[in-house]
Order: structure tokens, then C-alpha cells, then sequence
């Protein structure tokens, strides 16, 4: 394959941005990038992808989404959002009522939401049904890391952390082989939802069989003083001193509440952090990424799932310089913040170290995972830096082709591997089914939906 463009933003060692370039791929992985005439005359290949007015861009990284809480979308008020915490009220009572056919369901809504918006990679959060988006991450074509919601607490003990663990462990003997496209890790949904002998067992489970872990952490005032109270360290500090940084990739979502000490922890110890910039800012606060220093920290950004958002994650990069930029400026009146070029880059995942995965750049030797952004458009036009335009401008609605190790799954805005009309359908049918399971929940938490 050879994909052509107007801008080609490599994010390689040295930031290239080739105009009027190419990007060539042999079995999935990229073997050559630059300027068209060059590669014109060099190269013939069996399927060629001519966008005259488009930028070719690596895929973006989700690395934090809640694939089956889809359902949710627009169900949760501002009255809810004031529960002490809504995860513990709303989301996981949510989640065990769901049921398989609903998982399935939203789990494939989630899929070609991400893949539409140009997310080549996902991290899953935890979800209680992960055989079956296991499934449907093989059929789609994209590539997700799956997890099992791991707690046995939740405001009150409800599971033995064996039965936990034994279903982590049969997710990890039925789908953990290596495949093209699915990865299966270990997770932890938040320290005051887990048991110690849970922890322990997750913990030692990742590192015997080298998964990567992704975890909620520093994303509630509350959990800060749990820790605290209970074994005099904040929830960072407790988590080191249990173990976590043996584990190799671990990915931690939020990381709100962090002290100066947890991010140097972070550094010290290669650790990556998922900011959710839209929703961590409706539930927790402003973020302190874009008031320190952030180099050699392993950054990204997640969308939080469908429940919060269109799973955007170029409308979070516009959340998220807005927000650090506010920040910069109302405490030092510096209008810094977060760059066009550091945000892109952690749109990729900083790269794919975050995932440790060669992935999130146009490089010779990393996979063929790229999208392809329209910029013919008076909206977006003229382009003086394409990358500010990309972070400035540019949203998922503008992602026309999608490549997932080589292989074409969107194309001219149609997700190919997915029936999308079949899946809007089934949700159009079944929706009042899930407005009743949601509205029996609400009654439940004596609010209005």
C-alpha cells in the first residue's frame, strides 16, 4: 500500500511534516516515508490511496474508555454528577444490569465510534463482559487492549477475590495468545473498590505473565484520604509500595490528585498517565499537566467512553489545551500551556510508549496505523501549520480513512469491517429497553433521570 497526501505529520525522531508526501507499507509495517516524487519513483504497490487535500497523520491512542457503558450516553444529569462518587452510583450498578446482548451492542457502538474518529488503539478500563468485546475487537479490525473489571468492593464487599481473580486469569487463557489486533491485561478499577488480597493477586498475576495493567487512580479526594488514613501514603506512593512498577506497561487514568512527589514517581518509575480532559474536568478538577514538566512523562488522552462524550479524542486535545492554557495563565499569567506538537503527540499515546507498542508514528519499522484528515474545507482553511490546524481545527468528523496495521477499515468515512446501519438499527430499536433499565436504576438513587 502507499498512501499519499497533502501533509504527511510523521511525529518520527525529528517532528518531519513532508509536504505533498507518501507513506509506503509491506505486511503491515511501514518501510518508507517521503515526499511523493521521491517515492513515485521508487515504489509500485497493489492498492494506492491518492488524498490530494488531506493530511496522513499516525492513529490515535484512547487509553482510557469504558467500551460498555455506551448506554449511558446522555443519561446522566447534572444532579447525578454531584453523587459522591457517581462511578460507585451509576456507572457499575449500570454495568451489572446490562445484560450479554446489551454488551455486545454497545461494545460494537464504542468500536465504530473510535474507529470513525480515527482511534487505531484502545485501552479498555475494565469491562464486565470482555470475552465479547474481545470478539468484537477481532471483527472490527481495530486494536484494543481488553481488561476484566476487577473489584470485589463497591461501598460494600459483593464478590470473593478468588472468583475475581479466576476470571481474570480465564480472559487472560482464552484470548491473552499473541494476536494481530487484541491484547489482553490486568486491571484495577480504584484502590477503595479492590481488597488487599485482590490487589496482591492481580499485581503478582501481571508480573508472572508480563500483562500490562491499567488502573482509576488520584481521581477522588475521598480516595487520597483513604489512603492516607489507612496506610499513611497517598494512593501513588501505596501503589509503588505494593509493587506496579515491576509491571511493564502500566497506564493509570486520571491522576488528578497527584502530589508533586506522585509525579515524579511517575518519571522515576516509567509509568504512563491517561489525562480524560473533558470528563476529569466535570468530575475532579483542573489538571496539573499543563502546569509542570512534562518531559520524559509517558502522556496520553482518553475519552472516558461513550457515556461521556462522542469519543472524540481531537475535540479532547481543543478541551485540553483550553485547559491548560486557563490554568498557565490565571496562576502565572503565562500563556503557555499545552503545545499543538505535544498534544498530537499524545494523541498517539507519546508515540506508543505509553502502551509500550511500536506504534504512533510514520516511521520505517512501526505499523501501519494511520489516519487520513480532510482539510478541503473553509472551516479549516487556509493551513499555515499543519499541526496547529490538526489541533486547532480539526475533529473526528473530518477522519475519512482509517489503516490498522496495513489493512484499510474506514474508508471515505464507512467503517468496512462493521455493519454500522445494522448496529444503529438494533440501537434504535432497543432504545426505550434501555431508557427502562436506566429510569429503574434512577428511581433507585431517588433522582430524576
Amino acid at each position: 500500500m502507499i498512501v499519499y497526501g497533502r501533509y504527511i505529520a510523521t511525529l518520527d525522531q525529528v517532528n518531519r511534516v513532508i509536504s505533498r508526501g507518501a507513506v509506503v507499507v509491506r505486511d503491515g509495517i511501514i518501510i518508507d516515508v517521503g515526499e511523493e516524487e521521491d517515492i513515485r519513483g521508487r515504489y509500485e504497490a497493489e492498492e494506492v490511496i491518492e488524498r490530494r487535500d488531506h493530511v496522513v497523520i499516525p492513529g490515535f491512542v484512547d487509553c482510557h474508555t469504558h467500551t460498555q457503558q455506551y448506554l449511558l450516553r446522555s443519561a446522566i444529569n447534572d444532579e447525578m454528577l454531584q453523587l459522591p462518587p457517581v462511578w460507585t452510583k451509576v456507572l457499575v450498578p449500570f454495568e451489572r444490569i446490562m445484560g450479554e446482548d446489551l454488551a455486545r451492542l454497545s461494545s460494537r457502538a464504542s468500536i465504530i465510534n473510535m474507529l470513525k474518529n480515527g482511534i487505531t488503539y484502545f485501552v479498555e478500563a475494565g469491562a464486565p463482559y470482555p470475552e465479547i468485546l474481545a470478539e468484537e475487537v477481532l471483527a472490527s479490525g481495530i486494536k484494543g487492549v481488553v481488561t476484566y473489571a476487577t473489584y470485589d468492593i463497591a461501598e460494600e464487599k459483593i464478590a470473593e477475590p478468588e472468583e475475581v481473580l479466576r476470571k481474570v486469569k480465564k480472559l487472560y487463557s482464552e484470548y491473552g495468545s499473541s494476536r494481530a489486533n487484541l491484547r489482553v491485561w490486568a486491571s484495577l478499577r480504584q484502590v477503595m473498590m479492590v481488597s488487599e488480597e485482590l490487589m496482591e493477586g492481580v499485581i503478582k498475576f501481571s508480573r508472572e505473565h508480563g500483562l500490562g495493567l491499567t488502573l482509576h487512580l488520584g481521581e477522588y479526594q475521598g480516595e487520597v484520604d483513604y489512603t492516607l488514613a489507612k496506610y499513611g501514603l497517598r494512593p501513588l506512593e501505596y501503589l509503588i509500595e505494593r509493587g506496579i512498577s515491576e509491571i511493564k506497561p502500566v497506564v493509570i487514568a486520571h491522576g488528578v490528585y497527584f502530589s508533586p512527589r506522585e509525579t515524579r514517581m511517575l518519571k522515576e518509575h516509567g509509568l504512563g498517565l491517561c489525562w480524560c480532559p473533558s470528563v476529569d474536568s466535570w468530575l475532579m478538577g483542573i489538571h496539573w499537566v499543563g502546569l509542570t514538566d512534562i518531559e520524559n512523562l509517558k502522556l496520553g488522552v482518553g475519552s472516558d467512553g461513550g457515556a461521556w462524550g462522542r469519543i472524540d479524542l481531537l475535540h479532547e486535545a481543543k478541551v485540553a489545551k483550553a485547559l491548560s492554557r486557563a490554568a498557565s495563565t490565571s496562576i502565572t499569567y503565562y500563556k503557555a500551556g499545552l503545545d499543538s506538537n505535544t498534544l498530537l503527540k499524545m494523541l498517539t499515546g507519546s508515540t506508543g510508549s505509553l502502551v509500550g507498542e511500536k506504534i504512533g508514528r510514520l516511521e520505517k519499522g512501526y505499523a501501519a496505523d494511520m489516519i487520513v484528515l480532510n482539510t478541503k474545507d473553509l472551516r479549516n482553511l487556509p493551513i499555515h501549520n499543519p499541526v496547529d490546524t490538526i489541533i486547532n481545527y480539526l475533529e473526528g468528523d473530518e477522519v475519512t480513512d482509517v489503516i490498522v496495521n496495513g489493512k484499510l477499515v474506514v474508508e471515505n468515512g464507512k467503517v468496512k469491517t462493521l455493519n454500522e446501519e445494522k448496529v444503529l438499527e438494533e440501537l434504535l430499536d432497543r432504545e426505550e429497553e434501555i431508557k427502562e433499565k436506566f429510569a429503574e436504576l434512577a428511581k433507585q438513587l431517588k433522582t430524576k433521570p
